[in-house]
């Protein structure tokens, strides 16, 4: 999910209005129809790569798949792969895995329980359905709602720890002073949020809670970039060395000057 959050704010493709937006990311699909049994890794009709689907469609409209369900073989429609190649790109986008994959805390791992294979989804092996469930959307919704949360963190985290880094001087406080109000406005705006989405997530309102990831990635992008604008003030003046002289009287000063003034006066 990282990556994909990634991708839609470096994508360089987009036009319009939306070029800056996370709400569109363009994915590559690549459907190959052919005459002949047509499979992906020998077993799939679809398969997600970090950069792409592939969906693989042929002529078979009953095919016997590797998996037995009461002792019959599943049959697969090789001609319409629609539930394959949506499973794919809902776990290209989101992650999702098909519902027969656990966790193993034992094994620190995962693994099969097709206990767990019901439903009609894309998601169950063992249906033929290919609509995601109320149930998938929200476990989407889950999925970038933590991303999103995580990556403001360590985000703001960082231009924390920069911001603490700079040595502060006494010269540099009265700079540092004219912008402390637009750093803590922007640093509470951002936290603001993070309890705000907290909060809607946790009354299950995962569509609203979506509706503020934009607002949380701009905030915490404006808080840091505040931050690196308050150290490009800081760090000139912390750079600066003082520069004087220093002159020491004592009882032989003020002699000196005066023989030195004398032998200008018998020179000149």
């Amino acid at each position: 999910i990282q990556r994909q959050l990634q991708r839609v704010n470096d994508h360089s493709t987009l036009k319009g209005r939306q070029a800056n937006s996370r709400s569109m990311l363009e994915i590559p699909i690549f459907w190959f129809i052919h005459g002949d049994t047509l499979l992906v890794d020998k077993h799939y009709q679809a398969k997600a790569l970090s950069d792409m689907v592939i969906v693989a469609q042929s002529e078979s409209s009953s095919w016997e798949s590797y998996l037995q369900c009461n002792g019959q073989s599943l049959l697969l429609d090789l001609r319409r792969p629609i539930k394959a190649a949506v499973a794919a790109a809902a776990e290209h986008l989101a992650g999702l895995l098909p519902l027969h994959l656990v966790y193993s805390h034992a094994h620190e791992t995962a693994i099969e329980d097709w206990i767990w294979s019901v439903g009609c989804s894309p998601f169950s092996i063992t249906s033929q359905g290919w609509r995601i469930s109320q149930f998938q959307l929200d476990t989407i919704a889950r999925n970038y709602i933590i991303t999103s949360l995580e990556e403001s963190v360590q985000l703001v985290n960082l231009a924390v720890h920069r911001l603490v880094s700079e040595q502060t001087t006494q010269k540099s406080f009265k700079h540092f002073q004219s912008l402390e109000r637009d750093l803590v406005n922007k640093y509470n705006l951002v936290v603001g949020l993070w309890k705000r989405i907290a909060t809607i997530s946790g009354e299950l309102r995962y569509v609203d809670a979506c509706r503020l990831l934009y607002t949380l990635d701009d905030a915490s992008r404006s808080f840091a970039q505040q931050v690196n604008t308050t150290i490009a003030v800081l760090h000139p003046i912390n750079c600066t060395k003082d520069r004087k002289v220093d002159v020491e009287f004592d009882v032989t000063t003020i002699p000196a000057f005066l023989v030195v003034l004398l032998i200008l006066w018998l020179v000149l």
